[in-house]
């Protein structure tokens, strides 16, 4: 389940997705980070244990177990979590498993979230109203306090070492593209933008016309990234925790801005993290093997400290509404 969720990629380029591939990758939109291993930098939530304001609750609220998946219903789904592409602002609609839910509500990628209870096995229906103004922060603190009120989560902050990731330069330098200063400029053919994904002889997607940044995937997990004149640091992000299930930093000590396209196998990448051999049907390299030849960059294990998300206690149902 770890790995299904992890392999993502970051939302700073999910607005460029066609429809067909934003279908593909909605259930797996969470927000990456790779910055140095001072942890405070990893990501936006505060390091600090800060207790929920209790004074911030949804207006009305419903919280039932869901039924068992009967092949008929959707597995996972929600809508209403603010943002810029919350169609349903004032009402949050969940059929997810509590971990899911503990993930929005404190708005943390899973690599954060300590695994001592099995959150994934409670799948809940929740039904909440809430100002239409509500901030991401506020309806954040809205969810921490419906879990706490009605399935008793008690939750705490702790240190752990972690296995993470450095970029860096490979043997024989980089082979990145110094990008001229101009503006990403999306494909002037509308059906390219629109239209699903088109798919190469070599089952990989084929990019669009222009520069802007994209992001393709094509059936057997084959995907693709391109990058305009951007950052390694950036290039980092883009791959992130989503696609490698753990922080990716910069460490290439390169200060420029590039252009890249890159094209890998999300079977192989599973493989390589597991450290087996790769997957017979994975047809096409894995995102190390891939940064290697085709950016002159390498992607090295480290560890690192990350302030972890622990739960302490749960209950197995939650009281009625």
């Amino acid at each position: 389940m770890r790995i299904r969720i992890e392999a993502m990629l970051n939302e700073r380029i999910l607005k460029n997705l066609s429809g067909g591939v934003k279908a593909l990758l909605a259930a797996a939109r969470l927000f990456a980070v790779a910055a140095p291993i001072g942890i405070g930098l990893l990501d936006r939530v505060t390091v600090q244990a800060q207790p929920a304001q209790p004074t911030l609750r949804f207006e009305v609220s419903s919280v039932r177990l869901a039924p068992p998946p009967d092949g008929t219903t959707p597995a996972r789904r929600s809508s209403g979590v603010p943002g810029p592409n919350n169609r349903d602002p004032g009402r949050f609609s969940a059929r997810l498993d509590l971990m899911q839910l503990v993930l929005i509500a404190y708005d943390i990628p899973i690599y954060r979230l300590s695994d001592e209870h099995d959150l994934g096995l409670m799948r809940l229906d929740v039904e909440a109203k809430m100002p239409v103004d509500t901030t991401r922060e506020q309806f954040g603190v809205m969810l921490q306090n419906l879990l706490a009120d009605r399935l008793g989560l008690k939750v705490h902050w702790a240190t752990r070492q972690i296995e993470m990731y450095a970029l860096v330069v490979a043997k024989g330098g980089p082979k990145l593209k110094a990008a001229a200063p101009d503006s990403a400029q999306a494909s002037d053919d509308a059906s390219e933008n629109t239209n699903p994904d088109r798919i190469g002889a070599n089952g990989f997607p084929i990019p669009p016309s222009g520069n802007a940044p994209w992001v393709g995937a094509a059936p057997g997990g084959k995907m693709g990234m391109r990058g305009h004149n951007e950052t390694t640091a950036e290039l980092a992000r883009a791959i992130g925790p989503r696609t490698l299930g753990a922080p990716l930093t910069d460490a290439t000590g390169l200060t420029g801005k590039y252009d890249f396209t890159i094209f890998w196998s999300t079977k192989a990448t599973d493989a390589a993290r597991r450290g087996g051999p790769a997957a017979d049907d994975a047809d096409g390299p894995s995102i190390f093997d891939a940064v290697q030849e085709q950016l002159g960059l390498k992607i090295e294990k480290t560890r690192g400290p990350v302030q972890m998300l622990v739960v302490d206690h749960v209950e197995k149902k939650p009281t009625e509404n």
